[in-house]
């Protein structure tokens, strides 16, 4: 008789969804998605990241680079992903369908994916209406992450030469109460991380801690 499959790494948490409320009846639509790593504990060293996730590939770099550089064991990660009150998903007919709950529900999955090292890690989805900077400095406010990531497709040139006029990046730089990490792309980053996870005296933030 076969055994039955391993446990998932990630299990699902207690969700929260006020997304299909009238507008008139609570001020900021949002749908929240938790699931914690099997091996997810909560510390005193633990740490909270907010980053800001589009439809474009740079905010999807953004979180690789995330996972990858800054977040260890025991840390949690806020992905928050915003959309216009007048996007189609928002609307009557696709709240009625559940149409919002079900692109969560991948966005998720493709969140939990790019955790490669099997980092023991908790992970949040904040599927939101409303404009973006209004709803990103509510979620600093709500979460007190130690850091807020966002993407850019910014030129390479060094300080806001390199952002776009408008861009949420810029945005976040000259508003954000908490420290922000600006994430472009670069080319080289998948060759040196290949490096990286050969070297096997590679320490993580854990191990340094442990010993200091």
């Amino acid at each position: 008789m076969s055994s039955p499959p391993p446990p998932p790494n990630f299990q699902p948490r207690v969700s929260f969804d006020t997304f299909d409320k009238p507008a008139d009846f609570i001020e900021e639509n949002s749908f929240t998605l938790i699931k914690k790593h099997k091996d997810y504990e909560y510390t005193k060293r633990s740490r909270t990241f907010l980053c800001g996730l589009d439809s474009n590939e740079y905010s999807e770099y953004a979180l690789e680079w995330l996972i990858d550089e800054l977040v260890d064991d025991g840390d949690e990660i806020v992905c928050l992903r915003v959309v216009e009150r007048d996007a189609s998903i928002a609307g009557d007919s696709s709240v009625d369908r559940g149409r919002y709950r079900e692109e969560a529900r991948q966005l998720m999955e493709q969140i939990e994916s790019k955790n490669q090292e099997n980092k023991a890690i908790n992970l949040v989805l904040e599927f939101s209406v409303g404009k973006v900077n209004k709803v990103i400095g509510e979620m600093i406010n709500l979460y007190e992450p130690a850091i807020l990531i966002v993407g850019t497709k910014g030129r390479s040139l060094g300080g806001f030469q390199g952002l776009l006029p408008g861009s949420v990046s810029k945005y976040c730089l000259q508003h954000s109460p908490v420290p922000v990490i600006v994430v472009r792309p670069n080319s080289k980053r998948t060759k040196n991380k290949k490096k990286r996870m050969n070297d096997p005296s590679r320490q993580g933030y854990r191990d340094i801690l442990d010993r200091a």
